[in-house]
């Protein structure tokens, strides 16, 4: 299509710069936004980083907020609504990514939690999609 048609350009992907969320989780998020560790229900990390999951809901919730702070009106309230407040009981709650960490120790979330691997049926799972008949 040429151009002046009336077509978009597509905008450029955000390139990723760990400093630069870091920066603003250090200044923006961190410093504002995380309560008092120790409440029942709430997990903290003292190695956050180290897990993958804080990663990509840190990285979407701050490209979410570089959208949404431009926004006249309602465009932080719609991020505190719709990013902030659900990436936070994700990542703070008793299945997150934290759940087996300390606001003081780190536990691996590669590290397998359980003693023996759990038993599975040995039945073969099939490869085709049961038929329907006589459900």
């Amino acid at each position: 299509m040429q151009a002046g048609s009336g077509e978009k350009k597509k905008p450029e992907p955000p390139v990723w710069d760990p400093a630069e969320l870091v920066r603003w989780l250090e200044t923006t998020v961190f410093p504002v936004y995380l309560r008092p560790i120790g409440r029942p229900g709430m997990h903290w990390c003292s190695r956050w980083w180290a897990h993958a999951e804080a990663w990509a809901r840190f990285t979407a919730c701050h490209r979410a907020w570089q959208e949404l702070v431009a926004e006249p009106g309602i465009g932080l309230s719609v991020w505190h609504r719709d990013h902030l407040d659900p990436m936070l009981k994700e990542l703070l709650g008793e299945n997150g990514p934290f759940a087996a960490c300390t606001p003081r120790s780190h536990t691996d979330p590669t590290r397998a939690r359980h003693v023996q691997p759990p038993p599975y049926d040995a039945e073969e799972i099939p490869q085709e999609q049961p038929s329907r008949r006589g459900r």
